[in-house]
């Protein structure tokens, strides 16, 4: 089984914007990962289509429960990992099954 470390990049978006989530993979920011694997796939459009969350915008919950999968408010089977380059994550969002066990969180089935 592959094994990858995840940390998570807040700032501010701008001077003094609103705080910015993007989670981190092995060092690298996911926006940049999903944007090499687009790009690579011949997608239309891609590159520099995503952005982080920003939970002032939108009620996530505890930001540590949402990444775990566990966000408070119901939105279908998979979880926003990261929104729209614009800001707003329902303009274009990645979303992740993401599960959950004592010992490991898996995010798969990316759309």
């Amino acid at each position: 089984m592959i094994s990858n470390e995840i940390r998570f990049d807040c700032q501010h978006r701008g001077d003094r914007g609103p705080l910015v989530v993007v989670p981190h993979i092995d060092g690298a920011p996911l926006t940049e990962l999903i944007d090499e694997y687009e790009i690579a796939a011949g997608m239309q459009p891609a590159g520099d289509a995503y952005g982080g969350l920003i939970p002032e915008f939108f009620r996530f919950g505890p930001m540590q429960d949402h990444f775990l999968g566990l966000s408070t408010s119901a939105m279908g089977p998979k979880t926003p990992v990261l929104g729209c380059e614009c800001g707003e994550w329902g303009c274009w969002p990645l979303m992740a099954r993401i599960t959950a066990t004592a010992d490991l969180v898996t995010w798969d089935a990316f759309e």
